[in-house]
């Protein structure tokens, strides 16, 4: 898997707004990604060392419309803890 592929988005909520004043940073990624692919695409991709990463896996939920049901699509979201030093500019502007 490419470096490039691992994270899809930047996660902007409120949640994720709170955990950056602590130099935490939130990502949608990869649902076959691991902590050392998400560590080493972040390391490449912004050059800032990660000090650790966290993962949360979201189940699909059921949603309905009209008649039908449907499921949302599973995701994964990391969150990558950062030295106080570092800093991502992708969130800086938001």
């Amino acid at each position: 898997m490419n470096l490039y592929d691992v994270l899809k988005k930047p996660l902007v909520s409120e949640k994720a707004e709170m955990l950056r004043a602590n130099n935490v940073y939130t990502f949608e990624v990869d649902n076959r990604a691991n902590k050392k692919l998400i560590r080493d695409a972040v390391q490449t991709i912004f050059d800032v060392r990660p000090i650790k990463v966290n993962i949360a896996h979201i189940q699909s939920k059921k949603k309905r419309s009209r008649y039908t049901y449907g499921l949302t699509p599973r995701r994964k979201k990391a969150y990558v803890f950062l030295k106080s030093e570092d800093k991502i500019p992708l969130f800086e502007g938001v």
